[in-house]
């Protein structure tokens, strides 16, 4: 084997490599072109619009796209996260049936602020409760322990189902 048998790879890789930067650079230009042209698109259209009840769609879209010039613009972010990300926001969610997983974590989420709020209402009875009255202040603790339990518990399901 010759010596010098690395080195001489070397220069290949760095030319692919610098075609592959090009390439990218010329292909994120081409997106924040395209997104800068439908966000003055929607811009028009929400100028031109009459109704409110459209407005906010417009809006929601404008923002869409703003979103991916931030990305393109400002951030090394791979292009193929940002269109997927993009994708998923750019159609409009009501008529956009959501996924098994989408359910999931909006469900949890729900129980977590519902369980939350159940905290903090303890709390606040537990805060009002005359310090004379053990029992039941020892009641309230019992609840608010296991109120946290089953806060921790719904948390612990929501990272996972993140991942």
């Amino acid at each position: 084997m010759h010596p010098d048998w690395e080195s001489e790879v070397e220069p290949e890789q760095r030319d692919q490599k610098a075609a592959n930067a090009e390439r990218d650079a010329l292909r994120r230009a081409q997106m924040v072109e395209r997104a800068r042209e439908r966000k003055a698109y929607w811009q028009r259209e929400l100028a031109l619009e009459r109704f409110d009840e459209f407005k906010g769609e417009m809006r929601r879209r404008i923002q869409v796209e703003q979103t991916l010039l931030d990305g393109l613009e400002h951030s090394d972010t791979p292009t193929f996260i940002l269109l997927k990300t993009y994708q998923r926001d750019a159609v409009h969610m009501a008529s956009q049936p959501k996924t098994d997983c989408d359910e999931q974590r909006e469900d949890l989420e729900t129980r977590i602020s519902k369980a939350a709020k159940r905290k903090r209402d303890l709390n606040e009875t537990l805060r009002l409760t005359p310090e004379r009255q053990g029992i039941k202040r020892d009641e309230l603790i019992r609840k608010i322990g296991l109120e946290d339990d089953y806060i921790a518990d719904l948390k612990a399901k929501l990272r996972v189902l993140n991942k």
